[in-house]
């Protein structure tokens, strides 16, 4: 394998977040006495894309994000049988209780696995959600180790998080590789740090004209990337 050590962010990733956020949400709405829309569930995911991507930035903690969403939400479509306190913590509780793949995913880290490959997880997610959802999955098949922003003190794309990395697996970063989707977070962090990128972007969604980074499309393509 070409690199001593593989981190992969998780959501959009190798998990289907969106399958979960969506799920996650219908219960939300259910306790609440509300039927769940197409309409809600997309104005919701862009509320909280608006306040991650802040996050990142550094203006937000994960604390205010996980009631600000819910109190942003409920006020544009007057929902009030619960509070954005309430729908915060059960949200949360429904989260943790799903670690759905992408298709091909898991299948994907088997391949790596059985080829002798080291892998871990940096994430920006909240270590509770995602500490819960390793064991769903049981990513402890795969991974050595999962990292989280709040055990670095920073998010990505601030560089601290890959360092910490580093010195945990004890392999220095120009010897491994981060596999993300976002350009914002997980390129950048890693263009900070100074490891090496590889965008898994199934889907042209975001501009990458004018960057120098390797897209892999599908996870083949990105077991080819590794392996070469």
């Amino acid at each position: 394998m070409k690199y001593s050590i593989v981190y992969f962010d998780l959501d959009h990733t190798l998990f289907d977040f969106d399958r979960t956020e969506r799920e996650s949400l219908e219960v939300v709405l259910e306790n609440a006495s509300v039927e769940a829309t197409p309409e809600m569930i997309k104005r919701y995911k862009e509320i909280n894309a608006t306040l991650w991507s802040e996050f990142s930035g550094g203006k937000y903690t994960k604390e205010f994000i996980a009631v600000e969403r819910f109190k942003r939400f409920f006020s544009e479509f007057k929902v009030n049988r619960i509070s954005p306190e309430e729908a915060s913590t059960l949200f949360v509780k429904e989260l943790s209780k799903r670690g759905y793949f992408l298709p091909g995913a898991e299948d994907f880290l088997k391949k790596l696995k059985e080829a002798g490959q080291r892998m871990a997880v940096i994430t920006n997610g909240i270590k509770k959600v995602q500490e819960s959802r390793k064991q769903v999955a049981k990513l402890e098949r795969f991974f050595e180790f999962l990292l989280t922003s709040e055990e670095a003190g920073k998010p990505k794309p601030f560089p601290d998080i890959f360092h910490l990395a580093a010195s945990k697996s004890g392999v220095p970063l120009e010897e491994s590789v981060y596999v993300g989707d976002n350009l914002e977070t997980d390129y950048a962090g890693a263009k900070n740090a100074g490891i090496n990128f590889i965008l898994y972007q199934p889907e042209p969604v975001e501009k990458t004209s004018g960057l120098d980074l390797k897209v892999a499309r599908n996870y083949d393509e990105l077991f080819a990337l590794l392996a070469d």
